[in-house]
């Protein structure tokens, strides 16, 4: 912490940075295409539904 410039009175914590750029891209990268796994996978499964309930019953 450093003291803050100035006629205020306290401190101001210093920013760090949490993280390299490159990881947080990997991160951003990897939540995205989870997303569009997880849509896929929504698509397919309501596809699969709808053909099943407009095909008729065996009897």
């Amino acid at each position: 912490m450093t003291r803050s410039p100035g006629p205020e009175a306290g401190f101001v914590p210093r920013s760090k940075p949490f993280g390299s750029l490159r990881l947080m891209r990997a991160v951003a990268a990897s939540l995205a295409v989870a997303v569009v796994l997880l849509s896929v996978i929504l698509l397919l499964a309501v596809a699969s539904t709808q053909s099943s309930m407009a095909m008729p019953f065996a009897n």
